[in-house]
């Protein structure tokens, strides 16, 4: 099974660049401040997901339009002067994504094959997948995948629906990104504790 991630890591990797390029060009001068990889539950899908400072606020006031009604005036000052955020570290919430076509749709696929053909020893084994992933990104953030700017992002593994998630995230966050970027991914955390 070791020997099948590491497949996957340099499969994710060679995905995420060309999924990249397609994502860069939708953002066009927009700044970038985080970036996921993301999974299920039972680790046989992966998408990338990244947002802009500038697509986070636009569906923070949204949002605050939307649900003024149940917010503080504390919240909704923090979601007007942009110093609070309801979507920020939500991949699910976020604008940019690989989408249909995707060469991650094509490593999902091997995920999905390997999970069908031995699923207890694939489950035995999630371990190997968050490695994987984890070292796609070390080799993505070398690579400068989003350009000069590459070390201002944050980057993380999130599952989507898991009672996990916010583990797998923290972990990730911590092992990914430089110290003060990941005291304010954890900051973030830690208020929604």
């Amino acid at each position: 099974m070791k020997q099948f991630f590491d497949e996957i890591r340099l499969e994710v990797v060679k995905a995420v660049k060309e999924d990249a390029k397609k994502i860069l060009n939708q953002i066009g001068k927009e700044q970038i401040y985080g970036a996921a990889l993301v999974t299920d539950s039972d680790c046989i899908t992966l998408y990338l997901a990244v947002n802009t400072y500038e697509k986070m606020r636009e569906k923070d006031l949204k949002y605050m339009n939307m649900f003024q009604a149940h917010l503080t005036e504390e919240q909704i000052e923090g979601l007007k002067n942009g110093t609070l955020s309801m979507t920020k570290w939500v991949p699910a919430e976020w604008a940019y994504s690989d989408g249909r076509g995707s060469e991650l749709n094509n490593v999902s696929t091997l995920l999905y094959q390997k999970e069908e053909a031995n699923s207890a020893e694939y489950a035995e084994n999630m371990a190997l997948f968050f490695e994987a992933v984890t070292g796609a990104w070390r080799i993505l953030i070398t690579d400068k995948i989003f350009g000069e700017k590459t070390e201002d992002i944050t980057y993380f593994v999130s599952m989507s629906d898991d009672n996990r998630s916010e583990t797998i995230e923290n972990y990730s966050a911590s092992q990914l990104n430089r110290q003060e970027l990941y005291e304010a991914f954890l900051k973030h955390a830690e208020e929604r504790a």
